[in-house]
C-alpha cells in the first residue's frame, strides 16, 4: 500500500488527476501541515530541476488552483496554516516554473545575490573592554573578574556572581543575530536581532539591566531584589515573571508585553500595571502610555522562529526584514499605499530573502533587491 507521501508525490507530479485523486488531495490539504507539504513539493521540484526539466505548466497551475480553493481570500486572516500552505507551495512552483513571469513580462524582482536568514551570533563585551565573538557552534569557558562564563552554542551561562559591584558585561546581537543568556540569579533572557543587553556581574540591592532593541525575559522570583529593565527613560519593574520588551530606535513606540506574573512600567509620571496578556505602548517622544490587550502569538513570533503577519502593516514588516536579513530598505512606493497594506498568517524566519520577496510579490508588493539594498517600488491591493 502506498504511503500518503508517495501518493502526494504522484498526484503533484502528474498533469492528469482522477476525481478520486482530487478528493484525496483536498482532504490531505485540510489535515496536513505546511512543513510536510513544503518538503514533498520541494523534492518533486528539485528532481525536475536536476534533470533540467520543467514541470508541465498545467501541473503547477492545478496545484495552485487546488490550494487556492482551500485558501480563498476572506479566509486568509482566520486560517494562517492554510496561508502558509499556499505561500510555501506557490513559492516552490515559482522557482520551478515561472508562472509569475507570464503575468509580468518585465520581472521587477532583481536579485544579485542570495541573502540567507539570520542565525545565532553575538558579541560579548567584558568588563575590561575586551570582546568575544559568539557563534552557534561555540563551546568555551570565558573567564573574567573571577567568574567563569560557559558558552554552550547559542547560550551564555553565568554560574555565580562576580566580586566587583560595578563590573558590567554587555551582550550585543548584530542585525541577523539572536542569542540567549542565563544570569547569575537564574533569570533567562532571549535577545532578538540588532539588540544589546548590559548587566552587572554582581547584583546588589536590585537586579538592574539595560536594554536596547528587543528581548524576552523569564525572571527568577526574588522579593528582596526586584528585577528592573531600563529602556532609555522607561523602567519595567519585576518580581518574577515572563515578558517581552520591544524598544528599537526605529519604532515609534516601546512595547512591553506581559506573558505571566505582573510588571509595572514607569516613565516619568506615566505608570502602568500590567496583567497577563496585556501590553503597554509608550510613545518616547511624548511620554504618553496606553495599555491594551496583546496578541501574544504576534509578540512571541520572533522567539519561535517566525514572522507573525496578522494585521501587520508593510512598513513594520519591512523593518523586521531589515533587522533579520541585515539589509537596507528604500521605499519608493507612496507612503499611504505602504501603510494601508496588511497581511495575515505567518512565515518562517528560516527562509532565504529572495523567497520572502516572492511571497510579497504574490500580495502585490513589487520590490527590487540589489546586493543588500531592497527597494519597494509599488504596492497593489
Amino acid at each position: 500500500m502506498k504511503s500518503d507521501q508517495q501518493r502526494l508525490k504522484e498526484i503533484l507530479s502528474s498533469p492528469h488527476r482522477s476525481a478520486e485523486d482530487e478528493q484525496w488531495l483536498e482532504s490531505y490539504l485540510a489535515s496536513t501541515d505546511a512543513e510536510e507539504l513544503r518538503k514533498q513539493a520541494a523534492d518533486i521540484f528539485q528532481q525536475n530541476l536536476q534533470q533540467d526539466n520543467r514541470l508541465p505548466p498545467d501541473t503547477s497551475m492545478r496545484m495552485w488552483d487546488k490550494i487556492q480553493q482551500q485558501v480563498d481570500a476572506p479566509a486568509l486572516r482566520h486560517y494562517p496554516k492554510y496561508w502558509w500552505l499556499a505561500a510555501a507551495v506557490l513559492v516552490l512552483a515559482a522557482i520551478a516554473y515561472p508562472l509569475l513571469r507570464q503575468q509580468q513580462p518585465k520581472p521587477l524582482a532583481v536579485v544579485t545575490s542570495t541573502i540567507k536568514p539570520g542565525g545565532t551570533k553575538a558579541v560579548l563585551t567584558l568588563a575590561d573592554g575586551s570582546r568575544v565573538e559568539l557563534t552557534d557552534t561555540g563551546n568555551q569557558v570565558i573567564k573574567t573578574s573571577n567568574i567563569a562564563i560557559q558558552q554552550n552554542q547559542g547560550k551564555l551561562q553565568y554560574e555565580h556572581q562576580g566580586n566587583e559591584a560595578n563590573a558590567f558585561n554587555e551582550l550585543t546581537t548584530p542585525p541577523g543575530g539572536v542569542f540567549q543568556v542565563s544570569l547569575p540569579d537564574g533569570s533567562h533572557i532571549w535577545l532578538n536581532a540588532a539588540s544589546s543587553l548590559k548587566y552587572p556581574l554582581k547584583f546588589k540591592d536590585n537586579r538592574t539591566v539595560i536594554l536596547n532593541g528587543q528581548a524576552y525575559f523569564e525572571i527568577t522570583p526574588d522579593a528582596k531584589q526586584p528585577f528592573i529593565v531600563k529602556v532609555g527613560e522607561m523602567e519595567v519593574q519585576v518580581l518574577g515573571t515572563s515578558f517581552d520588551v520591544m524598544a528599537y530606535s526605529d519604532e515609534q513606540v516601546v512595547n512591553t508585553t506581559l506573558i505571566e506574573g505582573a510588571v509595572k512600567v514607569l516613565r516619568g509620571s506615566a505608570t502602568a500595571l500590567l496583567h497577563p496578556g496585556q501590553q503597554s505602548k509608550l510613545n518616547p517622544a511624548t511620554g504618553e502610555m496606553e495599555v491594551q490587550a496583546a496578541n501574544l502569538e504576534n509578540v512571541l513570533a520572533w522567539r519561535n522562529g517566525k514572522f507573525e503577519l496578522e494585521n501587520t502593516d508593510l512598513p513594520t514588516f519591512l523593518r523586521q526584514l531589515a533587522r533579520w536579513y541585515d539589509i537596507e530598505i528604500v521605499m519608493v512606493a507612496p507612503a499611504k499605499e505602504l501603510t494601508m497594506k496588511k497581511f495575515g498568517g505567518q512565515i518562517g524566519r528560516d527562509m532565504n530573502l529572495p523567497d520572502v520577496l516572492k511571497i510579497l510579490d504574490l500580495y502585490g508588493v513589487k520590490c527590487k533587491l540589489e546586493n543588500r539594498k531592497l527597494t519597494v517600488l509599488s504596492v497593489h491591493s
